[in-house]
């Protein structure tokens, strides 16, 4: 006989999955669950990508107030921030393969106790900032390459790129500021104010 049992938000059946698993796969179930709505991750992956989209939009103003010079090298090189920004923030930078498996879990640590993707943009500008001596010496497909693939991998260490980015002063009020913003001026652009 096939026996069901019914937990919480799903149901399983033991033809399914192995019991010997289900304890595991419980604990990753409530803790993916609880990353996208206690922590707000759901918002990263709705339709369109609106929001994620928008935490990009918001990390290009954060560059042009902190790094206006790098800024300025994207510009006059039709970087767009949401090119290499998009997979940091969507896999909370687990898209950069060079980022030592340290830096991502102190970078998370930060993010589970403050409850703030302010930890993150504060890391991809401090990633900018620490990279800007190569950047600015690169053109578009260059920077395109480096910022993909570190290739020298040695600033994205924790003992590096952490402090690096917790001096960096970006507050979560300035983040709401700059979201509004960045809203205001999606609105005007599609008509809708």
């Amino acid at each position: 006989t096939l026996k069901t049992k019914r937990n919480d938000n799903f149901i399983y059946s033991r033809k399914d999955i192995d019991p010997s698993n289900l304890l595991v796969e419980e604990i990753v179930f409530r803790v993916m669950n609880t990353f996208l709505t206690t922590y707000s991750l759901r918002h990263m992956y709705w339709p369109e990508l609106r929001n994620l989209k928008t935490s990009c939009r918001v990390f290009e103003k954060l560059i042009e107030r902190k790094l206006p010079v790098l800024a300025d090298h994207f510009d006059h090189h039709d970087l767009r921030v949401g090119l290499f920004a998009l997979g940091w923030f969507q896999t909370l930078f687990l898209y950069l393969p060079s980022m030592p498996s340290a830096t991502v879990c102190h970078m998370w640590d930060i993010w589970l106790v403050e409850r703030s993707f302010k930890i993150l943009f504060r890391v991809g500008t401090a990633i900018l900032f620490l990279s800007q001596p190569i950047l600015l010496n690169h053109d578009l497909e260059g920077m395109m390459t480096y910022l993909n693939t570190f290739p020298d991998s040695t600033l994205l260490r924790p003992d590096i790129l952490i402090p690096c980015a917790l001096r960096i002063k970006i507050t979560n009020r300035m983040l709401i500021e700059i979201e509004k913003e960045v809203i205001l001026e999606n609105e005007i652009a599609h008509g809708l104010r």
